[in-house]
């Protein structure tokens, strides 16, 4: 059985025209994680979604600093307090440790981010200290110490 969310103003049914006060067409847009045979989500946006302004490529963390085998298998002590702080949560991550499905990076931003969607995996985030706020296309969250954030692969 599907479950379906909605959040604010939404016609009644999906896929068809759902026009704004001033008579014009809010743009649709799906979001999916794997095409149409996933959990997906419909956004109603005022502007195109395709009207773009710029788009860059940002560099792999993964490939700035190689990563070494862990061969033998040994504990690590991932000492994060001595780390850096500043920056933004996106441009000055720290990579900790991974592979070619996962990184562990860490980060102590004081700048927000810029626009930032990564097209190849979900990222999961864990706020230890301080407090942040994720702006994205589903609305505003503010989260604090322990909250643990999931931000889905193509989330903007």
């Amino acid at each position: 059985m599907p479950y379906y969310r909605s959040v604010g103003e939404v016609p009644r049914k999906r896929h068809t025209q759902f026009r704004r006060p001033d008579g014009g067409l809010y743009a649709e847009e799906l979001i999916g994680i794997d095409g149409f045979s996933e959990e997906s989500s419909l956004l109603y946006h005022r502007h195109l979604p395709t009207a773009i302004v710029a788009a860059e490529t940002l560099p792999d963390p993964r490939l700035l600093e190689p990563l070494v085998a862990n061969d033998p298998l040994l504990p690590r002590h991932l000492r994060t307090d001595d780390l850096p702080a500043g920056g933004d949560a996106v441009s000055t991550r720290f990579v900790l440790v991974g592979n070619d499905d996962l990184t562990v990076a860490a980060v102590a931003a004081v700048e927000p981010s810029g626009l930032y969607r990564n097209a190849i995996g979900d990222e999961l985030v864990y706020v230890r200290s301080g407090h942040a706020r994720l702006e994205s296309v589903y609305g505003l969250l503010e989260v604090g110490p322990g909250d643990y954030v999931v931000v889905s692969m193509s989330t903007t």
